[in-house]
């Protein structure tokens, strides 16, 4: 596998790079909201909070799987 990563092109190799960089930040994205979505916001009942017909959990939500992803996580590449 290592070897097949070396001999690819220079620009393809940082293609797949960004792909997996990518790919794996919206996963883990995805995870995050979704946990935080099904346990904070059915406790508290705050999928329900609304200001003029937005709902509010999708911006807090947001807000903290980006900031917990900058603090505490490392996303790295096989490509790279």
């Amino acid at each position: 596998m290592v070897r097949e990563v070396i001999q690819i092109n220079p620009f393809l190799r940082k293609l797949l790079h960004w792909l997996s960089v990518a790919g794996t930040s919206m996963i883990i994205f995805g995870m995050l909201y979704l946990a935080q979505r099904y346990t904070i916001g059915l406790l508290f009942s705050f999928n329900d909070i609304k200001i003029k017909g937005f709902p509010v959990h999708v911006i807090v939500f947001t807000i903290t799987s980006l900031l917990f992803m900058k603090k505490f996580i490392k996303i790295s590449s096989p490509y790279k």
